[in-house]
């Protein structure tokens, strides 16, 4: 009965704030209203991204190789906390739909545990180990390898801050509150932009300007996101530190967000060997690739958003057993997604090269970069759908089947870059094999997943028992009990 009551007071504060509800009112406007804070922090990352190539770039095309490089190596480190994100922001919102805002609040605290954790190995390795860690990548120029190993020691004190902000993030999407990382994401971001030229031209710091204006906003943002927390009735205490260790609660958190996290992580390791393969036609090469890549990032931004939004909506359904509303969530940001997508391929096809103008001024990079653009193109549209697909499949506690899928297909860009790029194709033979892999893991997921919605119609009935534990859900709950 006090559990009962503690818990009613819990969900009355929460109706209190100024999250949505996503367990009732329409679908296609609780999606969008719920993506659009979302998309506008990605819009405004990629505006930062963008200025902060500007500037690089006017270093030269090796400055901007070196910060590239950081940014793969970055991506990968946001892999592996990956794992407490993705976790946390599924249990979190399938607890929420259940009515159960204390076990939300133990899946958020064990989440956040690991995440840090494992934010301090990372700034560990980015702090003594950077010189290695640029090896791996055969630059032919010193000035590339000694900007890069100076970005990366630099970015790599921002680890705690930046594994943290993203953490909390993900948990107030999950209860439905978009708003609040939105505005603390973009204030960091402008900050950024506007440290950047003071550092790298005003006080002519180089990268390290670059790296240092990195350092501040990730620093000044999760201030201000812990701030953000205190005032949030469902996470503001979490006891992080004095309340007891819950181990049983890793494995559900791991099992989710380990497939995703590996996939993330092959991804960005598929992208470090290839690297090797691009450098083969030279440092103006790597740097084309590494800011038509962030060019890119317009569609996939657009289309992660989207994802995150409907994960969110999809996760506190399926705990609150409303089956219609999560296949209708799904099909709702599909099509969303597919009007998006489909308009960056054609600003990509047609735009790619005067985009890439802004940036370079050497020929061979301009050329390369502009074949990248066209390429990639081809693909906007499915890769799109693939993020939103994976994300579905681990709203509904299954992120291994589109891992298993994804991962294959990325580390047969392997193989196949090798081979294209020793045909006359060229280095634009490596930019096919991205748009050729890509295009058919988006094929095979949208055809599994209707399938494998079906077949989970009795665990959303009303009567089903909440199952953490994906692997023995015909005994659900056992691992919690």
């Amino acid at each position: 009965m006090l559990k009962s009551s503690r818990n009613t007071r819990k969900e009355k504060k929460m109706q209190d704030t100024k999250q949505l509800d996503l367990l009732r009112g329409r679908i296609l406007p609780t999606l969008v209203k719920l993506a659009l804070p979302i998309m506008a922090t990605s819009f405004v990352a990629l505006a930062y991204t963008l200025t902060d190539m500007f500037w690089v770039s006017t270093l030269g095309e090796h400055a901007v190789a070196g910060v590239g490089t950081g940014g793969i190596l970055f991506w990968l480190s946001d892999s592996l906390f990956s794992v407490a994100r993705v976790g946390g922001q599924v249990l979190v919102g399938q607890s929420l739909g259940a009515k159960e805002p204390e076990e939300a609040r133990s899946w958020a605290r064990s989440a956040l545990r690991l995440g840090y954790a494992i934010a301090v190995v990372l700034t560990i390795v980015f702090l003594f180990f950077h010189e290695q860690l640029t090896d791996i990548f055969n630059f032919n120029d010193p000035a590339t390898i000694a900007r890069s190993n100076t970005y990366l020691w630099i970015v790599g004190l921002a680890m705690i801050p930046r594994v943290g902000g993203r953490l909390y993030s993900s948990m107030l999407t999950a209860s439905g509150n978009s708003f609040t990382p939105f505005a603390i994401f973009v204030t960091g971001l402008v900050i950024n932009m506007v440290l950047d030229p003071l550092f790298i031209l005003g006080f002519h710091m180089d990268v390290a300007g670059a790296a240092l204006a990195t350092l501040l906003s990730e620093v000044i943002a999760f201030i201000m996101m812990l701030v953000a927390i205190k005032r949030n009735d469902l996470f503001s205490d979490l006891g992080l530190v004095r309340a007891p260790l819950e181990p049983k609660r890793l494995k559900p958190i791991v099992k989710l967000g380990a497939p995703v996290s590996a996939q993330s992580a092959f991804h960005a390791i598929v992208t470090i060997v290839i690297s090797r393969l691009i450098v083969r036609f030279g440092d103006l090469a790597v740097a084309a690739q590494r800011l038509g890549s962030q060019i890119e990032s317009i569609s996939w931004m657009t289309a992660d958003g989207f994802a995150i939004a409907v994960n969110a909506f999809m996760a506190q359904n399926f705990g609150a057993r409303e089956a219609g509303r999560v296949k209708h969530g799904y099909w709702s940001g599909f099509w969303l997604v597919s009007i998006l997508c489909a308009t960056t391929t054609a600003i990509l096809f047609f735009f790619g090269g005067p985009i890439m103008a802004l940036f370079f001024k050497d020929p061979l990079a301009l050329e390369y970069g502009t074949d990248y653009l066209h390429v990639l193109s081809a693909s906007q549209l499915l890769m799109g759908i693939q993020l939103l697909t994976t994300s579905a499949f681990a709203a509904l506690g299954q992120s291994l089947v589109p891992s298993i899928v994804v991962t294959t297909l990325m580390v047969s860009r392997i193989p196949l870059a090798h081979y294209l790029s020793s045909t006359a194709l060229g280095v634009n033979g490596i930019w096919w094999s991205f748009s050729i892999t890509t295009n058919v893991a988006g094929l095979i997921l949208v055809i599994v997943l209707p399938i494998y919605m079906r077949r989970l119609d009795k665990h959303l009935r009303p009567e089903a028992s909440l199952c953490y534990d994906y692997s023995a859900c015909e005994a659900p709950g056992e691992e919690l009990e």
